[in-house]
């Protein structure tokens, strides 16, 4: 990679974590010029168009947040959580950008995987995300972890650990995900990048039914947001089902990686690759892999309106959001559901999917031809 990328790409991270602590610091005020208080909810009933399957990292945060925006809106209107699981979630999202209203009354709820395959150029893509606008967007870290049977908790070093999974024919290592170009593609190309290659079984609907197939020992390779891990598999982390192998970090603003902050006791991506081959990260497949990264951790959750809305709804819609992100926060149950990350409320959000969401041309040549020749699939990302 040349200088200009290297530049570049520091200035995308660096930029990115600006813009995300600008917002969560000055971000919370209300945008002049807009009357949110003419805004009423009553008697209206809310659509959250959640495109998995319940039991998942998007539809739990959505139900858990649905009671309290309900508590402050205005109007208190009713909130429906609706599941539409299906092709990596362009079913759901592609339903919700042909039929949802500009009133306020449509929310669609977004992830990594939507973010995911429509950077990759999903071909099922029938929406621009352009035409969504941010309510509330919140990182989360990635966890990737593997079932007991594969003995890695017995070695004695995160290098050990890996050479233990690389010893094991593909067979062994079965990794289930939504589709090839889904956020399960960061944690492919992981493995891959360590020299650990999995047999993958693509099409589940969600985090939930990967999860339940990982607890039934049809997968012993999975992965969650870290918050999901923590919360929706905690019978497993007790059991010790589920042995943490390393996150994928957080982003700080000079574009470095660092410990995720939910689990700062589990090493990152970094240190695995840094132990196996003895230096830190570089190269372009390590830069494929890092856009990816940003897109699951920066892009993580978000609930979004559709373009057109009239502002003082949409700011009605970002008020509630920073009264629930001000309650929840106060509680542990909140804490656990966003965390020790910085949630962004305002326009802030949308530059930040924007740069999250398109590749160096460096980054996007590799990931096309990762996927081209694993899984035969045609991909044409979106370059910055």
């Amino acid at each position: 990679m040349n200088e200009v990328t290297r530049l570049s790409r520091r200035r995308l991270f660096r930029t990115v974590t600006t813009l995300a602590v600008t917002a969560a610091t000055f971000g919370l005020v209300a945008t002049a010029g807009t009357s949110a208080a003419a805004v009423d909810f009553s008697g209206k009933r809310i659509a959250v168009i959640v495109p998995f399957s319940e039991g998942g990292g998007t539809d739990s945060y959505s139900r858990f947040m649905a009671p309290y925006f309900e508590k402050y809106l205005p109007g208190n209107p009713k909130i429906v959580i609706i599941n539409r699981p299906g092709g990596g979630s362009m079913s759901g999202i592609n339903y919700y950008a042909a039929r949802a209203s500009q009133d306020g009354t449509w929310v669609v709820a977004l992830s990594t995987t939507s973010n995911s395959n429509y950077m990759l150029g999903d071909k099922r893509v029938r929406f621009d995300m352009e035409d969504f606008i941010p309510i509330i967007l919140s990182p989360r870290g990635i966890m990737q972890y593997v079932r007991k049977d594969l003995g890695i908790q017995n070695e004695p070093t995160l290098k050990a650990k890996i050479e233990k999974l690389r010893s094991y024919p593909k067979s062994k290592l079965v990794f289930g995900g939504k589709t090839p170009t889904s956020g399960g593609l960061a944690l492919r190309t992981a493995l891959s990048i360590l020299g650990v290659e999995v047999n993958s079984v693509w099409g589940l609907g969600g985090n939930g039914p990967m999860a339940l197939g990982f607890e039934r020992g049809e997968f012993t390779v999975n992965y969650d947001n870290t918050l999901s891990f923590l919360n929706n598999r905690a019978h497993m982390i007790k059991s010790g089902m589920a042995v943490p192998l390393y996150t994928f970090g957080v982003i700080n603003e000079d574009g470095s990686i660092s410990r995720d902050p939910a689990t700062p006791d589990v090493p990152t991506f970094n240190e695995a690759y840094k132990a196996v081959y003895g230096k830190e990260p570089s190269g372009t497949a390590y830069e494929g892999w890092k856009s990816l990264m940003a897109v699951s951790v920066t892009l993580s959750k978000s609930w979004n309106l559709m373009r057109g809305t009239p502002p003082e709804v949409i700011e009605a819609w970002r008020t509630a959001a920073r009264k629930v992100y001000a309650e929840v926060m106060k509680s542990p149950k909140g804490q656990k559901v966003f965390g020790p990350y910085k949630n962004i409320i305002g326009d802030s959000a949308i530059k930040i999917r924007r740069l999250g969401t398109t590749l160096e041309p460096d980054a996007a040549k590799w990931l096309a031809k990762y996927v081209k020749d694993r899984y035969n699939i045609a991909v044409a990302a979106k370059l910055r």
